[in-house]
């Protein structure tokens, strides 16, 4: 970086001393704050390249921007841009010479480039591309919803690369980001950019930003991540649909909701994440420099594959009953194809169930089981992994997890199930899943000769397995009649396992699990004792069942959140 070479086209040398010019500098640029120069008034800043001021085209709070002729250096003849930034402290410089070192290390198409940084006494100079066009808050005001996700697309893959430099930009909003006339976007001002390694220039809980944009973790003291520019390009979505006439499309009001969630486990953890949430698509090639560890070089949401093992984890549970107990295969052989059921559920979590649901209706047919049973269980299971699986993403990542109610009771857990839902799942999905779960443990007692129902205390006669499907159809009348006049609170315990893992759910969804994990387990327990358990017996196994698994849980959040910091 060279000095600043600053005169006055007329009535000084070019090669007058600085300290000669300073009244004259200070006057100067008091014109340059509040008027377009004349011909008389005409500045010129040299480095590496000489620029002739023109117009100003932007002023901020700390800073101008000008449009300036290059007419010596690398740009000579064309346009470009000089940020202003004066400077009164030590502190103030170096934050300026820090924001010119950031932006000139980075090379993209969608962020603006800085050709140089040119200290001054007084002030410091910014020289980047001059963009023809407008900032995107202005001129999204004419776009249509296609456009808008064109233009946060643009927005992310600045951030992939920004972030692969392990650069922070701490302040993403649609005034920072430029359009020009080929509607290229294009990310600007890195003044309170946060580089991985430097020391932080603000105070530890100053949030740093703009409101309405900054991340909430952020006033509260966090320190500035990949999830701080997240948000703000969440944020950044939600004002730009303001202008929209209709309600946005599925996917991007999904992105909207996560990116601007108040809890960081539930963003999308990497600017690509982030991209491929909004468009479906990978990340840009060659967006990260080859060698350099990224920071979007994260794996998938560990509440996405939790799923996908709790849905391996059931269906090599339900491959090992079925060549067990249906089929009367030895134990090595049934722990094999245990294993590969298991390993199907967690690549391809929905084919896989579908798989398990034919092998199981076949495996009942050939064990002698009447047609009800028979197209029952495909019927049902069919609807839930593919129909209501394909409708949310949770239950489609782990449509066999309500089968882990049964083994889970068999070991005193199974109350706990809605807490597992509630902390990797959104909410929607939480409350069906637990809710199917409390169904899979009814129709498991039904299977069973004389049990009683866990946590519930109701005793249900086994169903018989030869029923057509007219006999199944009256048998599950009966049932419902049976429940109806003598047990009406049993169908409570449905609602209280949806309930639970909600409440989970919603405390995690806005950072509050503490919160969340009360409402939880004192609900359950005032739901079991004055409404759900019959008997003394059930409701004990109830409460220690959910306090175990309250335990688990807690002891699990606080670990995180010291691995976390």
């Amino acid at each position: 970086m060279r000095r600043l070479g600053l005169y006055q086209a007329r009535g000084h040398k070019a090669n007058a001393p600085l300290n000669a010019l300073r009244p004259l500098v200070s006057k100067g640029w008091h014109s340059l704050y509040n008027k377009t120069p004349t011909v008389a008034e005409t500045r010129y800043i040299e480095g590496q390249g000489r620029y002739e001021l023109a117009e100003m085209v932007g002023r901020g709070g700390f800073a101008t921007v000008w449009r300036a002729k290059a007419i010596g250096g690398p740009s000579r003849g064309g346009d470009v841009a000089v940020k202003i930034i004066p400077v009164y402290s030590a502190g103030e410089r170096s934050r300026a010479l820090r924001e010119g070192q950031i932006a000139e290390g980075l090379r993209h198409k969608n962020i603006v480039e800085t050709l140089e940084v040119i200290p001054g006494d007084h002030e410091i100079y910014l020289i980047t591309e001059y963009v023809r066009g407008m900032p995107l808050d202005e001129a999204a005001k004419t776009y249509d919803i296609d456009e808008i996700v064109d233009a946060l697309s643009q927005i992310l893959e600045a951030l992939v690369y920004a972030h692969g430099q392990g650069i922070i930009h701490r302040d993403i909003k649609p005034q920072n980001a430029l359009v020009d006339s080929r509607g290229r976007v294009k990310l600007t001002d890195f003044g309170v950019a946060y580089r991985a390694g430097d020391t932080r220039l603000t105070r530890v809980g100053f949030a740093v930003g703009t409101p309405g944009y900054i991340a909430p973790e952020i006033l509260d003291g966090a320190d500035p991540s990949a999830l701080t520019d997240i948000y703000a390009v969440g944020a950044t979505a939600r004002a730009l649909l303001a202008h929209q006439p209709y309600e946005p499309p599925p996917r991007l009001r999904e992105f909207v909701n996560r990116a601007t969630s108040p809890n960081p486990a539930h963003r999308p953890q990497s600017a690509w994440a982030a991209l491929k949430l909004l468009t479906g698509r990978k990340a840009p090639s060659g967006s990260v420099p080859a060698g350099r560890k990224s920071l979007d070089e994260v794996p998938l949401l560990f509440s996405e594959s939790a799923l996908r093992v709790i849905n391996g984890l059931a269906a090599g549970y339900l491959g090992f009953v079925l060549t067990s107990s249906l089929l009367g295969r030895n134990g090595a052989e049934s722990l094999g194809i245990a294993a590969g059921f298991g390993v199907a559920g967690y690549l391809l979590p929905r084919l896989a169930a579908l798989g398990v649901i034919v092998a199981l209706a076949v495996a009942l047919l050939r064990n002698g089981v009447g047609l009800g049973f028979a197209v029952l269980v495909p019927a049902i299971g069919g609807v839930w992994a593919v129909g209501v699986g394909s409708l949310n993403g949770d239950i489609g990542r782990s449509p066999l997890g309500p089968m882990l109610a049964v083994p889970l009771a068999l070991v005193g857990l199974g109350a706990g199930l809605p807490l597992l839902f509630g902390t990797l799942m959104r909410p929607l999905g939480a409350a069906l899943s637990s809710a199917a779960g409390a169904f899979v443990l009814v129709g498991y007692d039904l299977a069973v000769e004389d049990a009683r129902v866990p946590y519930s205390g109701v005793i249900f006669d086994q169903m018989p397995a030869t029923l057509s499907i007219p006999e199944l159809v009256a048998w599950v009348g009966a049932i419902l009649d049976y429940v109806r006049e003598d047990h009406p609170a049993f169908l409570l315990l449905f609602v209280l396992w949806a309930a639970m893992g909600l409440a989970i759910s919603l405390g995690e969804w806005t950072g509050r699990w503490l919160i969340g994990l009360s409402v939880a387990v004192g609900g359950g327990v005032l739901g079991y004792a004055l409404a759900v358990s019959e008997t003394s017996r059930a409701l004990s196994d109830a409460v220690i069942s959910l306090g175990l698994a309250a335990i688990m849980y807690a002891v699990l959040r606080y670990l995180v959140a010291r691995v976390r910091g």
